[in-house]
């Protein structure tokens, strides 16, 4: 597992873990199991692998693995004093998270690299942040599928 895509955007205390593709024979918790229970293959692979990550991420921050059961609106369910963000997109899976004490609130989101559509860049962005992203999608991600994985 490699931890170098979102580890360089986040602040001091976040914990993460990533990885580009799924990973085979995840080992569910049984309320995570019931959770997509009649999901597709490919979204329990995702699913699965999203919690593996999550687990990597928990363990560095020192915390024991948890099922992490979505609630209503699909959202990880973190254990008390916990943090998270879970992400994924076509190739990538990626989780942050922290201690409530050092981070308030916690969120990250990857994209395929692909063009923005214009107009999404200056309505996601502001211009000072602008050149440190081209900086960036020229020396960092240059062959990589994924381009962004950003805190809000």
């Amino acid at each position: 597992m490699v931890a170098d895509l979102i580890a360089g955007l986040v602040p001091t205390g976040v914990r993460t873990a990533e990885v580009f593709g799924d990973v085979a024979d995840v080992s569910l918790f049984p309320e995570a199991e019931t959770a997509i229970a009649s999901a597709l293959d490919a979204r329990r692979r995702e699913f699965a692998t999203g919690r593996h990550c999550a687990r990597a991420a928990l363990s560095a921050l020192g915390r024991a693995a948890v099922p992490l059961p979505p609630d209503e609106h699909g959202v990880p369910s973190w254990p008390d004093g916990v943090v998270g963000s879970l992400t994924h997109c076509d190739g990538y899976r990626g989780a942050a998270v922290a201690s409530r004490e050092d981070v308030m609130s916690l969120g990250i989101d990857a994209e395929p690299h692909y063009p923005l559509p214009q107009g999404v860049l200056e309505a996601v962005t502001i211009a000072p942040e602008r050149p440190a992203l081209a900086v960036l999608a020229d020396s960092y991600w240059p062959t990589r599928r994924v381009r962004t994985a950003s805190c809000r």
